[in-house]
């Protein structure tokens, strides 16, 4: 019989821990997509350029960044600049 001396070596390349991690940020970011989208009011963005410098800037900050933590921040900045779009539309209505 005969022994085998050496680990064989995988012709497959194995996925690591950090090809995980991207994939699981990859569907996270495609399901806040969808979310964002559900919510989304029309003139959002067009607002939030104009009426909410700071917050659109903490978006595009937000948006170079590859982390969990810099992707769930930037849900909730966003559903904040959708509230206050939201409540300007409301007081555009009380106006007129």
């Amino acid at each position: 019989m005969q022994a085998v001396l050496k680990t064989p070596i995988p012709r497959g390349r194995k996925k690591s821990r950090s090809d995980e991690q991207i994939a699981d940020l990859e569907a996270l970011i495609t399901a806040m997509g969808k979310r964002l989208q559900a919510e989304y009011v029309e003139g959002a963005i067009p607002y939030l350029r104009r009426y909410e410098p700071q917050l659109w800037a903490t978006l595009e900050s937000l948006d170079r960044e590859e982390s969990l933590e810099a992707l769930l921040r930037y849900e909730q900045v966003f559903f904040e600049g959708l509230q206050r779009y939201i409540a300007f539309l409301s007081d555009e209505r009380k106006a007129a």
